[in-house]
C-alpha cells in the first residue's frame, strides 16, 4: 500500500506544474504539438526549401512555447519558425509550409491563394473564411475542424488518420 501512495505522490508532483499552469499556456502547448504532428499526416509537394517553414501570422499566441519545435526536423529538413504581423510582411519571404493565423488577423483568407501551404487558425469562423484546419475549444478540449476542399485545392494531401480524429466540416463527400 505504501508503494502505491509513493507512486501516486510522485505522479502528482510530476504533473503539478501542468495542473497549476495557466489554461491558455496549456492550450497553446497542445496546439504547438498539433502543428508538429500535422507534418506526419500531410503530404507536401517536393520543393527546394532548405528548411521546413512554420509561420505564425498576427499576434503570436505561442510566444516561446513554439520555439523548441526548431530542434525538430521534417522531411529531412530542420524546422524554422517565422513570425509575421501581416500578410504584406510575408511578401518575398521563404515559403511557409504551415501558416498559423492567429485570431488577431481580420483580413479575408478567401481572397488568398495558398498553394502547398497548410493554413491553420484559431477563430470560430476560420473554416468559413477559407481556412484549412481550425482549432476550436469545446468544453475545455481542443478539437480540429477540417476544410477538406481547401486542403485539396492547395495541392496538399491529407492522411485518412488525421481525418478520423477531426470534424470534416467542408468538402466531405
Amino acid at each position: 500500500m505504501t508503494v502505491i501512495r509513493v507512486f501516486f505522490a510522485l505522479v502528482c508532483i510530476a504533473f503539478l506544474p501542468v495542473l497549476l499552469a495557466d489554461d491558455a499556456v496549456v492550450e497553446y502547448k497542445v496546439r504547438a504539438g498539433y502543428l508538429y504532428n500535422f507534418t506526419k499526416f500531410i503530404t507536401w509537394t517536393v520543393d527546394n526549401s532548405k528548411t521546413f517553414n512554420l509561420c505564425v501570422l498576427g499576434d503570436d499566441p505561442f510566444a516561446e512555447l513554439i520555439d523548441p519545435i526548431e530542434k525538430l526536423s521534417v522531411m529531412e529538413r530542420v524546422i524554422k519558425v517565422f513570425r509575421f504581423d501581416s500578410f504584406k510582411s510575408m511578401d518575398k519571404q521563404p515559403h511557409c509550409h504551415i501558416l498559423y493565423i492567429s485570431s488577431s488577423i481580420k483580413e479575408g483568407l478567401h481572397l488568398r491563394n495558398f498553394n502547398d501551404t497548410l493554413v491553420v487558425g484559431e477563430s470560430e469562423q476560420f473554416i468559413d473564411q477559407g481556412g484549412m484546419i481550425g482549432f476550436v475549444n469545446r468544453q475545455g478540449k481542443i478539437k480540429l475542424q477540417i476544410n477538406l476542399e481547401m486542403i485539396t485545392r492547395s495541392g496538399l494531401k491529407i492522411s485518412a488518420k488525421l481525418l478520423e480524429v477531426a470534424d470534416v466540416v467542408k468538402g466531405a463527400e
